[in-house]
């Protein structure tokens, strides 16, 4: 893994934190790594994964809050 500005990363620990109009969400003490030259955060590709399947998860309960009508799928069983 490499940051775009070329710098060393060093491994360590980070927040996250996603909202929208119907929910905040942070979740904290997330594998990363941070870049020493521009400080910019990186997450590994099975993190991102996860965060972006909880990211759906939350985004679609929240519209089933918001609605009134279920959101559950036959492929959310499988």
């Amino acid at each position: 893994m490499e940051c775009s500005c070329g710098g060393a990363l060093i491994e360590g620990r980070s927040t996250y934190r996603k909202g929208s109009e119907h929910y905040f969400f942070t979740l904290e003490n997330i594998p990363a790594f941070q870049c020493t030259r521009c400080g910019k955060v990186l997450f590994t590709d099975e993190i991102v994964e996860k965060i972006r399947k909880l990211e759906h998860r939350i985004e679609r309960d929240a519209n089933e809050i918001v609605t009134g009508k279920p959101s559950v799928r036959l492929g959310d069983y499988s």
